[in-house]
């Protein structure tokens, strides 16, 4: 054993603002700015309104602040919420290097307690940037097994590691106490993928679920608890029970070189990540070939082994469910012309058109995905005509992923679309800015007040 879990834990508790290049600070502010739209825009849909009712009746200790509403909780309740708002109609951040949930995870449970611990948006940032790098490591060095044995899910096993890492390094307990943080964190972590086939609105908690636990998991050391050595490599910890593959080396692989950053992936689409490419294709062949409904008798979609089985429910009963069809998805790309918010609703998963085309869709293994392009967002789709001729279209790096990015300026764009017509123009963009400049900003407890609306 080489001791990867202790020498994480320095590398949080040693990391400096300086020493983050300037495109891994630029793509934090980036992820900042993506959640906290997300959790302004998805703050009123009826899961997100049933988690913030349950824990405000819990009440306690007003610590942080619950975005939008005002609410004032104790820290690991208002990140709770405010994390389930951001994962709430996946429309998060996501990465194909190690998946999951990191922003979501993350900026709830660092903005809660840097509001509490009055840090400066520069602590917050070098946090935060620590945080994701542990989070994004520890992922790699389990995620391709994980992913074609169904789970558990990534953002409850590995998250908690990540939240606890970032947290921790917040409440200034060193190494030491970082170490002692992440082998607690074990205790928190699992969640079993079912949602992917038979729905349920609990898969919105997911990323709350790694933010409860890692804030619980750092106070906890800070209180004194210890947890065990190795318990990312050690002959319990998570990579041998969880993975088959056992590769601890890859924890640490070219610290300093490469960041988990330069492969974050930006939702253009609110859906299961996977399904992007499948949209980008039928898309560039419905505009290729102006594919009406009626001209179409089937279309097939092949993923990457181990990602199929994410995107195949076929006769959703829920909003989630209907995230996680390919079929539903290709549908409202072919009917709607898009897939955003406004097009996944119960209206339209009700939809006997919807559900016409839909039943043409069919979604299979293409294991040579997997061999030529690990660890991007590739989908092959295929439709054939009711005419006999068919057309065919490989998507290599879907809209957002690594390989074909979202720039700041969309992120921006997709920000505005989440938070104008809660907010207002004018304080959309007041907002914007300050997420924009937070670095500059000298205590978080003055960012909160900002995403709430008046009453």
């Amino acid at each position: 054993m080489s001791d990867e879990t202790r020498e994480l834990a320095k590398f949080a508790a040693a990391l400096i603002y300086e020493q983050i290049p300037s495109h891994v600070r630029a793509r934090a502010v980036d992820i900042l700015v993506d959640q906290i739209g997300c959790e302004i825009g998805c703050s009123e849909l009826p899961w997100a309104k049933q988690v913030r009712d349950t824990y405000c009746r819990t009440g306690g200790t007003p610590e942080a602040t619950v975005v939008r509403y005002g609410d004032r909780l104790p820290v690991g309740s208002a990140a709770l919420i405010n994390s389930t708002f951001g994962h709430s109609f996946e429309f998060d951040d996501g990465n194909p290097q190690f998946l999951g949930h990191p922003g979501a995870e993350l900026i709830p449970s660092l903005v809660a307690v840097g509001e509490r611990e009055h840090i400066s948006g520069r602590d917050f940032l070098t946090a935060f940037v620590a945080a994701y790098e542990v989070r994004g490591r520890i992922g790699s060095a389990i995620v391709k097994d994980l992913c074609q044995r169904g789970g558990p899910q990534f953002s409850t096993t590995c998250g908690p590691f990540g939240v606890a890492t970032g947290v921790a390094r917040m409440l200034g307990l060193g190494a030491e106490g970082i170490r002692n943080a992440l082998g607690i964190a074990g205790t928190f972590s699992g969640g079993l993928m079912q949602y992917d086939q038979g729905g349920g609105s609990v898969k919105r908690i997911f990323s709350a679920v790694a933010a409860s636990g890692g804030i619980q998991s750092a106070r906890l050391a800070q209180g004194g608890l210890t947890g065990p050595e190795g318990i990312l490599e050690g002959a319990r910890g998570l990579l041998r029970i969880y993975s088959s593959t056992y590769r601890p080396d890859l924890l640490l692989a070219q610290f300093g070189k490469k960041w988990m950053f330069d492969t974050v992936y930006f939702k253009p689409y609110c859906c299961v990540g996977i399904i992007a490419g499948a949209i980008d294709g039928l898309s560039k062949l419905i505009t290729a070939n102006d594919l009406k409904p009626d001209d179409i008798a089937s279309i097939e979609v092949g993923y990457p082994t181990g990602f199929h089985n994410h995107a195949a429910i076929t006769a959703p009963h829920d909003l989630l469910g209907m995230q996680f069809s390919t079929s539903y998805s290709l549908a409202l790309t072919l009917l709607k012309g898009g897939n955003t918010p406004r097009e996944y609703t119960m209206e339209a998963l009700a939809d006997p058109a919807v559900r016409d085309v839909a039943s043409r869709v069919s979604v299979q293994e293409d294991a040579s995905l997997s061999k030529q392009y690990e660890g991007r967002m590739p989908a092959r789709v295929k439709v054939r005509m009711k005419s006999g001729d068919s057309r065919e279209e490989l998507v290599i790096d879907a809209k957002g992923s690594p390989g074909a990015p979202l720039s700041s300026g969309d992120i921006d764009a997709k920000f505005r679309s989440q938070v104008v017509d809660a907010f207002g123009t004018d304080r959309c963009e007041k907002l914007l800015r300050v997420l924009r400049a937070i670095e500059a900003l000298d205590d978080m407890a003055k960012l909160p007040p900002m995403l709430v609306i008046a009453s």
